[in-house]
């Protein structure tokens, strides 16, 4: 069982690094400001949506628990970068 979570915990672990990347380039960009957090996650979202991980042969995610998994990816990704 543990073996199916190994691929999920590496996909989490890259959509944590994208946010931080996305982040970064609006830091740059002078985009960031209160909607930060919303800016990333939407972005995320986005990048998920051909992602339906699965465990013992059971979809894991549904569309409302993706956008709330991509709202906790950003803030996870927008903590780390220090900001």
């Amino acid at each position: 069982m543990i073996g199916q979570f190994l691929p999920l915990a590496t996909q989490i672990g890259a959509y944590i690094k994208m946010g931080m990347d996305h982040y970064a380039s609006l830091r740059m960009a002078g985009q960031v400001g209160e909607s930060g957090p919303e800016l990333v996650s939407i972005f995320l979202e986005d990048k998920m949506d051909g992602w339906n991980p699965m465990v013992n042969g059971k979809a894991i995610l549904d569309a409302e628990t993706k956008k709330a998994g991509a709202r906790f990816l950003a803030g996870v990704a927008i903590n780390l970068t220090g900001a």
